[in-house]
C-alpha cells in the first residue's frame, strides 16, 4: 500500500495537519470574502491610476493571483513588489494593499512607510504584528495561527472584496462562492482518502519522487499559478523546481532542454491548462512537448476545474497545494517547517 493511502503514515508525518488546511481553502475563500466585505475601507484616491500589492514569499502570492485575475476586468494597473521600496511613481493617486499575514514582515513594512511617504491610500491585510492596528483603521484583521502559504485565502480575497466594494472591478462576489464550490468538488476528488489508484494527484506526486518538477502555465494568465506551484514544492515539498510559461518559454527555456539527457531527465514536467485556450496555443503547446520536452522523465498536464474564471485558477492552485503535500509525505518529511527560512530571519535580527 502506498504511504499516502495509510492515515497513520500521513499523521506521522504531518503533524500540523498542513493536509488538513490546505483542504479547508474553500471554507477560507468563503470566510475571507466576509471579511473583506466588512472591513474597514479608507477613501479612495481621487482618480485612482494604479494597484500595488505589497507583500512577501505566501503574503505576496495572493497578490499576483488576484493581478492575473483583474487584468482583463480592472482598468487600473496591478503591479506586486517584493521589496523594502516602492517604485518611483507610487503617490498620491495610489492605491496601495499591504499584505504581511505576520504583520511583522521587514520588507512590506519598509515598502508600506514608503508607500505613507510618498501619500498613497493603504489597505493593510494582516493577522496582527506591528500592522494589526492599521489593519483595523483600514484593511482587514484575519485569523492567525497558519504558515502564510496556508493563509492564501485570508491574504486574496478580502482585497478583491475591498475592489469589489470600491467598484474597480466588475462585481465578482459571485465568482467568488462559485469558485469556493469548485474546490470543494475537487476535495471530494483529490482528498486523502481517495486511494492512489483513483487519486490523480497522489498519482502526480508519486511520478515526481526523486524528480526536479518543471511547471509550465499554458499563458500569462496563470503565471501566478504556476509560481505558487514552484513555490509549494520549494516550502511544503522541500525540493528544487522551476516555473515559467507559454508563450514566453519558446523565446527561450525551450532550448535549455538542448541539456544533455542525463541532466533533462531529471526534469519532469507539468503544464497547467486553464480549459479555455484558443487552437493556435494548444497547437504551440503540443509542438512544444513533442520537440522540447522529450528528453524529460515525464510530461503531465493537469487541466483547471470550474466555470469561472477564479474557480478555475484557485482549483489549479488547490491541484498544486495537494499534491506538495502529496510529495512531502513520500519523501518522509513534515510540509509545515522552513527552517532555513526561519533561520535567515533570525540572522537577520541578530544583525
Amino acid at each position: 500500500m502506498s504511504v499516502l493511502d495509510d492515515s497513520a503514515l500521513r499523521a506521522d508525518r504531518d503533524p500540523a495537519g498542513m493536509l488538513a488546511v490546505a483542504l479547508g481553502l474553500p471554507a477560507q475563500i468563503r470566510e475571507a470574502w466576509v471579511l473583506g466585505a466588512r472591513a474597514a475601507l479608507p477613501p479612495l484616491p481621487p482618480a485612482p491610476a494604479n494597484i500595488v500589492l505589497c507583500g512577501m514569499g505566501g503574503s505576496a502570492i495572493g497578490g499576483d493571483l488576484l493581478g492575473g485575475y483583474l487584468a482583463p476586468r480592472c482598468a487600473l494597473p496591478v503591479i506586486v513588489v517584493r521589496d523594502y521600496e516602492v517604485p518611483a511613481f507610487v503617490g498620491p493617486r495610489s492605491l496601495v494593499v499591504v499584505a504581511s499575514y505576520s504583520g511583522n514582515t521587514e520588507e512590506t513594512l519598509a515598502a508600506a512607510a514608503a508607500a505613507r511617504r510618498a501619500g498613497a491610500t493603504l489597505f493593510v491585510i494582516t493577522s496582527g504584528g506591528m500592522l494589526a492596528d492599521e489593519a483595523a483603521r483600514a484593511g482587514v484583521l484575519v485569523p492567525g495561527g497558519l504558515a502564510p502559504r496556508a493563509a492564501l485565502g485570508y491574504l486574496m480575497i478580502p482585497a478583491l472584496a475591498a475592489l469589489d466594494r470600491w467598484g474597480l472591478t466588475a462585481p465578482c462576489g459571485d465568482e467568488v462562492q462559485q469558485a469556493a464550490s469548485a474546490l470543494e468538488d475537487l476535495g471530494m476528488e483529490l482528498g486523502p482518502d481517495v486511494p492512489t489508484g483513483r487519486n490523480p494527484a497522489k498519482a502526480l506526486a508519486e511520478h515526481l519522487v526523486g524528480r526536479v518538477p518543471a511547471v509550465y502555465a499554458a499563458s500569462p494568465q496563470l503565471e501566478a499559478v504556476a509560481r505558487r506551484w514552484k513555490c509549494q514544492f520549494n516550502e511544503n515539498s522541500k525540493t528544487i523546481a522551476t516555473w515559467n510559461m507559454f508563450p514566453e518559454l519558446n523565446h527561450n527555456e525551450t532550448v535549455g532542454w538542448g541539456a544533455p539527457e542525463t541532466l533533462a531527465e531529471r526534469f519532469s514536467v507539468v503544464v497547467l491548462l486553464d480549459g479555455t485556450e484558443p487552437a493556435r496555443l494548444l497547437r504551440r503547446i503540443e509542438l512544444t512537448c513533442d520537440l522540447a520536452f522529450r528528453p524529460a522523465a515525464g510530461v503531465r498536464q493537469v487541466r483547471a476545474r470550474g466555470s469561472g474564471r477564479l474557480a478555475r485558477m484557485l482549483s489549479l492552485v488547490f491541484w498544486g497545494d495537494l499534491v506538495s503535500i502529496y510529495l512531502a509525505y513520500l519523501r518522509g518529511v513534515d510540509p509545515t517547517p522552513v527552517e532555513i527560512i526561519d533561520k535567515v530571519k533570525h540572522e537577520l535580527g541578530r544583525a
